[in-house]
């Protein structure tokens, strides 16, 4: 959603909420987990801290590249501000943050993209003993390939199976938000239940390859049936017991991926978190909840919905974008009017950090995938599906609110007597145990789900498909 994940992008405004601690120099050693965020990504990354003062050196992982221990150059560190660079066949890759604590934050550029990052001190992690098989697969495409990680439980099988697909944006396979892997964690879960599960990188992500520009929902929804039909291919899986999992637009790609395979081929579909009503709306509901948890005033906030309503008409009404241009970069100059003066000259030169801005949304928002977004209705392809649904909310979900879809997906599945729709009131978008649901909490919250989350899941594939390795079934 929001890509500050993830997983939808509200292309009008730029906002920032930050604050920053003393002048004084906190120590930085240490493993720092978080992300890169720029309009339409996110990237998981992790650095290293060595040393100290004129000794301090750093070195970065980005897992979703498959990139480890590179060394970072211009560390440099003044009082609680940090920067520090990454040199690469991309152009030079440079950060500009503020340390407070075991917290940092601050700006990323890296030609003409720029946007923030995040990150947060933990415990290095320690490589776990797994209770089940875990491979590295490679599907073959036409013209790329799809890498990702199938894990299998133990013992002969067949298994039922779930292919994971991941909100907008590229992820990866892990869906890593914030250093959650909530992809990894919830495989984890489930196999650890009896249940097979393949989770992929996105095209041009980590281990896939491809061009993930142009991606559509069509498109996506072929990636996903590439993945569906190399489960259903594999011995140690029952091929009439494979479904789908989405995580928020990822909903729809399954649902959408279903009705494109005959009745009774796809198992089950499972919604997390799962639109049922069109972007349009969707990015609306977004801009108005998380101004009022910003404390905006009614004038600001209703400034802001016509701001978004008067970009996303154009995409619906298919007009040139280009002419949103001023339009764009004076909302966006005015979100910066908020910031501290030393967050603004951490952005370095304030009119090409619009400039970089503005044109990345505009790329956004003149895509194939965001018309598609905001003028599709997934209730179409919800209520086409033949199969058992369970569709699963989070009470505080600020990205997928379920005062917004909640109902539209009951009146979807409304047909379906193997519709299921429940909300976990303390959730948030990832389904973590939240306090407010806002986006801005999520990389301090812990990194696992609420309480019983995993096992409802798990539970109901069981009971939908017949149980872990049932006799009789499809090989």
């Amino acid at each position: 959603m929001t890509r500050l994940g993830a997983n939808f992008a509200a292309c009008v405004l730029i906002a920032s909420a930050v604050s920053c601690g003393g002048r004084g120099a906190p120590d930085l050693e240490g493993y720092w987990e978080g992300s890169i965020s720029v309009p339409g990504m996110e990237i998981g990354i992790a650095v290293e801290f060595r040393g100290s003062g004129d000794s301090l050196e750093a070195f970065i992982d980005i897992p979703d590249q498959g990139a480890e221990d590179l060394p970072l150059t211009g560390v440099r560190q003044a009082g609680d501000s940090i920067s520090f660079q990454l040199e690469s066949g991309l152009g030079l890759a440079s950060f500009h943050g503020i340390a407070s604590g075991d917290s940092m934050i601050g700006s990323f550029s890296q030609g003409a993209f720029a946007g923030g990052f995040e990150l947060l001190r933990t415990a290095p992690p320690e490589a776990p003993v797994l209770p089940y098989r875990s491979e590295a697969v490679t599907i073959q495409c036409d013209g790329y390939v799809i890498s990702g990680t199938l894990t299998l439980p133990e013992g002969g099988g067949p298994f039922p199976g779930v292919v994971l697909l991941s909100g907008s944006g590229l992820q990866d396979r892990d869906e890593t938000v914030f250093g959650f892997k909530v992809f990894g964690v919830l495989a984890d879960s489930l196999t650890r239940n009896g249940i097979a599960v393949l989770r992929c990188d996105d095209r041009g992500i980590g281990g896939s390859t491809g061009d993930p520009g142009g991606l559509t929902d069509q498109i996506m929804a072929q990636d996903a049936l590439a993945m569906f039909d190399y489960m259903t291919g594999r011995e140690e899986i029952a091929r009439d017991r494979v479904g789908f999992l989405g995580h928020s637009e990822g909903s729809s790609i399954a649902f959408l991926a279903a009705s494109m395979r005959p009745a009774g081929e796809v198992a089950f579909v499972i919604a997390m978190a799962g639109p049922s009503v069109r972007g349009y709306e969707i990015l609306l509901s977004q801009i108005e909840i998380i101004s009022r948890q910003q404390g905006l005033s009614e004038e600001r906030i209703a400034e802001a919905l016509d701001a978004q309503r008067r970009v996303m008409d154009v995409v619906v009404e298919g007009g040139d974008v280009s002419v949103l241009w001023d339009f764009m970069r004076e909302q966006a100059r005015k979100d910066l009017e908020g910031l501290t003066p030393e967050v603004l000259a951490s952005l370095g030169d304030t009119a090409a950090f619009l400039d970089n801005a503005v044109a990345q949304s505009l790329m956004t928002i003149g895509s194939e995938w965001f018309h598609r977004f905001v003028t599709h209705d997934p209730a179409g392809e919800i209520g086409m599906a033949e199969c058992p649904v369970l569709a699963l909310y989070g009470g505080k979900d600020v990205q997928v609110a379920p005062a917004l879809n909640e109902q539209p997906m009951r009146d979807a599945l409304a047909g379906n007597p193997g519709g299921t729709v429940e909300v976990f009131p303390g959730a948030n978008h990832l389904f973590q145990p939240a306090g407010t649901g806002a986006v801005s909490e999520y990389a301090g919250l812990p990194r696992e789900f609420v309480p019983g989350f995993t096992g409802r899941i798990s539970s109901w594939i069981l009971e939908t498909t017949g149980g872990a390795g049932a006799a009789g079934s499809a090989p």
